[in-house]
This record gives structure tokens, C-alpha cells and sequence, in this order.
């Protein structure tokens, strides 16, 4: 992904948001807007997230952010 710079990213999820908005207000006609393939081939596409993380790991993610002090869930 080091050949794309931000403002490429922001431009290509612009571009997939209006794409999307306007399928949506055809009735969802047509075939549904994919993204622009990343060049390293590693995108996301239209898969769903694998699964919801749960309350531990949430917990430890605000743990490293500084979020939530160290003895607070313990």
C-alpha cells in the first residue's frame, strides 16, 4: 500500500461512498459498486467483519490506548 498516499485512500472511499449512495437511490438496481482494488490485493472488498471482539479484548485495547487505567479491570 506504500504506492497510494492518503490522499489516494480518501479519494478511493469518496468515490465508493457516492457510488454507493447512488445505487442506493436506484432501488438498489444494477449490480452493487465494488472498491478499487488496493495494489497489494489485501482489501476487504465486500466481506462482512469476521466477528465482533469481545468485552476482553475491547478492554485491553483501551488498556494499551491509555484509555482505562491499568488496575481498573482487573
Amino acid at each position: 500500500m506504500a504506492q497510494w498516499d492518503m490522499q489516494s485512500l480518501l479519494s478511493r472511499q469518496i468515490l465508493l461512498t457516492l457510488q454507493g449512495a447512488n445505487w442506493q437511490r436506484s432501488g438498489g438496481k444494477g449490480q452493487k459498486p465494488k472498491p478499487i482494488p488496493l495494489p497489494d490485493g489485501k482489501g476487504r472488498g465486500d466481506q462482512p467483519a469476521k466477528g465482533k471482539p469481545s468485552g476482553a479484548d475491547i478492554a485491553q485495547r483501551l488498556k494499551n490506548l491509555g484509555l482505562i487505567p491499568a488496575g481498573a479491570t482487573d
